[in-house]
């Protein structure tokens, strides 16, 4: 007994409290780690709840991530918070906490930003076009981010008044430096207003031409037809005068034919009603449009001038069909034995030499 007695009074009690907390910080973490996936689920769930959302996959929501990771930094604050530590590692734990807290929701908020989330959508509802909402989208998601960094500037005990005073005297500097880019967001804003055309469209600027792919702030992308994405500036755009092929309901394609000059006048009066007859069966061609003319004689060839309209206005399908309409003459040149004029130089040569 005496000897127990003794073990008893040689044991510290606050190194037995400290493994304790250590042991029950280490489940805390093991806890958040195991369950993140289920409390992210459930959150995720609630809101759906209360926001009226269709039943969707759970794990598709761009909340779910970000939700994971809080979960799990949430339990290792706590276990941090159990251990006994002193008072300034405590503050700079909880700042830490703070920090990292504003960071996570400020990217839930602004991962539901997005043009395609209804949950976005019903919120705010500003309008059925698809660029515009995403325009929106990204002003709010940036809006977000400002607030976001002046909270957390805020909590680090930063001086806001003083920081608004030094901005202030940069201020007048920045302006004339991000003169260009108060253009290109106006000029945005404005493509988004007026809508000359909207993602998707074909349109022509200035030596550029392309499938509009995208409409940000500062600019706007286009795709060509060899698959190279150009980025052109808004302010560009506004001072430039901009072709949108999609509007058209039709583009017009006009041809020269060009015959032997030794072709007789009855087979060209012939060749015209055959060329006329061939692109107005063709469904391509809208069949009111079509000109068909003996146009002009000239020192190599006589000329038939083709005029008409091709009912596609989408760049590459109106290529395909501007090819079946070639395809289709080239058909009926060679089934009529047509011949073609071709530049000939006639050269004559004088002989100065006397006899040969």
């Amino acid at each position: 007994m005496n000897k127990i007695a003794e073990l008893l009074t040689k044991i510290d009690l606050n190194s037995l409290i400290t493994i304790f907390d250590i042991q029950i910080a280490l489940a805390i973490i093991i806890i958040s780690f195991l369950f993140k996936s289920v409390i992210s689920k459930f959150i995720i769930k609630i809101v759906y709840i209360f926001s009226k959302h269709e039943k969707t996959n759970v794990k598709n929501s761009k909340m779910y991530a970000p939700l994971k990771r809080m979960v799990l930094y949430v339990g290792i604050y706590i276990a941090l918070r159990i251990i006994p530590t002193s008072k300034q590692i405590a503050y700079y734990i909880n700042e830490i906490f703070k920090v990292i807290t504003i960071i996570f929701i400020t990217k839930g908020i602004t991962s539901i930003m997005t043009k395609d989330s209804k949950l976005f959508k019903r919120i705010l509802n500003i309008s059925e076009d698809d660029t515009v909402n995403d325009f929106f989208c990204k002003l709010f998601r940036l809006l977000t981010w400002i607030v976001s960094i002046f909270i957390i500037m805020t909590e680090l005990g930063f001086n806001l008044t003083g920081l608004a005073t030094g901005l202030g005297i940069v201020s007048a500097v920045i302006a004339l430096a991000a003169q260009e880019l108060v253009k290109n967001l106006l000029s945005g804003f404005s493509i988004l207003t007026d809508k000359p055309f909207v993602l998707g469209d074909w349109i022509e600027v200035g030596e550029y031409a392309g499938s509009v792919i995208d409409i940000s702030f500062r600019s706007t992308r286009i795709k060509t037809t060899n698959n190279s994405i150009i980025t052109i500036p808004n302010s560009i755009i506004a001072s430039e005068y901009v072709i949108n092929w999609n509007r058209l309901k039709s583009r017009r394609l006009d041809l020269i034919l060009s015959l032997n000059l030794n072709t007789p006048t009855e087979k060209i009066k012939k060749t015209i009603k055959e060329i006329k007859l061939v692109l107005k069966n063709n469904p391509k061609v809208i069949e009111d449009t079509v000109q068909v003319h003996f146009d002009q004689i000239d020192n190599s060839s006589n000329k038939i001038k083709i005029f008409l309209y091709i009912n596609e206005t989408e760049y590459l399908k109106f290529l395909n069909a501007k090819q079946e309409v070639l395809c289709s003459l080239l058909t009926l040149i060679e089934k009529e034995n047509i011949e073609l004029a071709y530049p000939t130089q006639t050269i004559y040569v004088k002989n100065t030499g006397g006899e040969d």
